[in-house]
């Protein structure tokens, strides 16, 4: 009985906290109109699909933090880069992302992101992903970016 109640209280907690993590990421993706206009951004349209290690320069991170963040996403964009026609892999200092699929307008402001940094995934259907751990940057690019293309 008492390792029923365990398993259920494990459950519970994984599934709050799955939700908790996918809420704050979703609340940065906006949907927009598809006349929205970027500031200092770039706008990505279907069937493009892209991959932009970016950074929140208003929030404070340690340089270790950073270093690895460059240093995973310069393998990233070793590994699965160049840019083409309809990918793009890359880091960015745009303020903004701007998404449009067949349906719907994404925009991701990152100067109001609440980490320092981030990779963003767009598979050109779907709505664009946020990943803030860049232990699992490229584990998420197999998964919605690179799974997704075949």
């Amino acid at each position: 009985m008492n390792n029923l109640k365990n398993n259920t209280t494990l459950a519970i907690c994984s599934l709050v906290i799955i939700i908790v993590m996918n809420a704050c990421s979703s609340k940065y993706i906006k949907l927009v109109s598809p006349d929205t206009k970027t500031e200092f951004g770039i706008t990505l349209t279907s069937p493009s699909r892209g991959v932009f290690f970016v950074e929140n320069q208003k929030i404070p991170a340690s340089k270790n933090k950073i270093e690895i963040h460059t240093k995973v996403a310069n393998s990233l964009y070793n590994n699965y880069g160049p840019a083409t026609d309809n990918r793009f892999i890359g880091r960015t200092n745009a303020r903004q992302l701007k998404f449009v699929t067949n349906n719907k307008t994404y925009l991701i402001d990152i100067t109001k992101l609440q980490k320092r940094t981030a990779m963003v995934i767009f598979d050109g259907k779907n709505k664009p992903i946020i990943e803030y751990n860049s232990k699992r940057y490229n584990a998420s690019i197999e998964k919605y970016f690179i799974g997704k293309s075949k």
